[in-house]
């Protein structure tokens, strides 16, 4: 009975650390939007390096302002979906108390990006985004942290998928 206890012990543990974590990832997004609100005015860039520019935009739509311009309904549509797979997220990783560490980390990132663009899209009508990497003619899209935070943990939940799970699978 006393190893029952132990182990829900460990388990609000990590629970606690992983709320931690997602929750100070979410914060470090919002300041790093909040500062560049506060610096550069809308459309206005900030050279920083031959290849990158902090330049702020607004944007109304998802990943590379596809779904724009919509409008209200729009805006809670796209709310509402994002809720919806964030709770799906959130279920799968509460739901299994044994994951793989990158699977872990990986809805982490995920997580705390969809969070981080949520609380702009939900408080602003919009998502903030301002890193801007280019190469001569070529732009790339405009973005924030929590897109990377999204594109780090897609990438990192593909590479679990790919070379440990299936792996697993394969050796069963």
């Amino acid at each position: 009975w006393w190893w029952r206890g132990g182990q829900a012990l460990c388990l609000i543990m990590k629970t606690t650390t992983i709320t931690l974590l997602i929750i100070f990832l979410v914060v470090l997004d919002q300041i790093s939007k909040i500062l560049i609100s506060s610096y550069l005015s809308l459309g206005e860039s900030l050279n920083l390096l031959p290849f990158l520019n902090f330049t702020l935009i607004h944007n109304t739509g998802i990943a590379f302002s596809i779904f724009g311009g919509g409008g209200l309904i729009s805006r809670w549509l796209l709310v509402m979906a994002v809720s919806a797979v964030l709770a799906y997220l959130l279920f799968q990783m509460y739901k299994k108390t044994t994951k793989h560490q990158l699977e872990l980390i990986s809805l982490i990132f995920i997580i705390s990006g969809g969070l981080g663009n949520l609380v702009d899209r939900v408080f602003l009508g919009y998502v903030v985004d301002f890193v801007h990497v280019f190469y001569q003619d070529y732009s790339f899209y405009v973005f924030n942290m929590a897109d990377s935070y999204i594109t780090v943990g897609i990438i990192l939940y593909l590479s679990y998928f790919f070379f440990i799970e299936r792996v697993k699978e394969a050796w069963k």
